[in-house]
């Protein structure tokens, strides 16, 4: 159970927790559709992100949409998920040898949309796990 209660706006767990205020969340969900709709990445490396970060955070609605893949093949995708995983680790300071490995897969505007797309997601996953978002509550509330 979440350590607030749900508000009545919104369709996910953490649109019901965000929907306390609504400008913010719709706010919120407006950046959250840019990062997917424009995108310069394959949907199969954000997810992968995605899911790198949700499960370093641990945010139980957040890991609900699927495991982080045990063997990532394609190495773009392994390099955004090796730096994701230490850019949500706030203990774990980014460095110019992380930034200059980028650089060899990723240009400048494609390593600062990366930043952005992970520090978005790490920011909704922290959010999600500071208030203990419950991802089963939708199925809760309809039984």
């Amino acid at each position: 159970m979440a350590f607030i209660e749900y508000s009545e706006i919104g369709d996910t767990p953490l649109q019901k927790l965000l929907g306390h205020n609504v400008e913010i969340l719709k706010n919120w969900d407006r950046l959250m559709e840019s990062f997917y709709k424009y995108s310069s990445f394959d949907p199969e490396l954000q997810e992968e992100v995605r899911r790198a970060i949700a499960y370093q955070i641990g945010c139980a609605q957040c890991m609900s949409h699927g495991c982080p893949t045990p063997l990532i093949t394609d190495i773009k995708t392994k390099v955004a998920v090796d730096f994701a995983k230490k850019m949500a680790q706030t203990q774990l300071p980014v460095t110019k040898q992380d930034v200059d490995q980028l650089k060899e897969y990723f240009s400048d505007r494609e390593i600062a949309e990366l930043c952005a797309f992970i520090t978005f997601g790490t920011g909704y996953a922290r959010f999600g796990a500071s208030l203990n978002v419950d991802a089963n509550i939708l199925d809760q509330q309809k039984g």
